[in-house]
């Protein structure tokens, strides 16, 4: 199109084309963020149940490493996209959310959890 069929104003093709192209950037920020925050409930999914199974918590670890790149790669990726759409706040907001979670459970479940036995026992929770 050249000229917009509700007012019949000139369309720029490079100005059209460019805030189209950011425009689908916003779009794939915010499914990634997305991604990125169930990614990282689900980690905290896995280090619940890892405090009952042992290959939970390894489930936990793996998690926690994909979090951690993946929450990386969106940074390097979206992290200096100029737009003003709202979908791309609601995604920095998800990302920051992720980021969050991956910030508490670096103390919960690497530094924390092997020790959670000792712990219990000392409380009198375990035999």
């Amino acid at each position: 199109m050249t000229h917009c069929r509700f007012c019949s104003v000139p369309i720029d093709i490079g100005v059209a084309t460019l805030l189209a192209e950011r425009q689908q950037k916003a779009n794939e920020a915010y499914s990634d963020a997305s991604y990125v925050r169930n990614a990282a409930v689900t980690m905290f999914v896995f280090y619940a149940i890892g405090l009952i199974l042992t290959m939970a918590y390894f489930a936990f670890i793996a998690t926690f490493i994909v979090v951690t790149v993946l929450l990386i790669r969106w940074q390097v990726k979206y992290g200096v996209l100029v737009t003003n759409d709202p979908d791309y706040l609601k995604a920095r907001r998800s990302k920051n959310i992720a980021l969050l979670l991956l910030i508490v459970a670096f103390p919960l479940g690497v530094i924390l959890n092997p020790f959670t036995d000792v712990i219990l026992a000392r409380v009198g929770l375990m035999n």
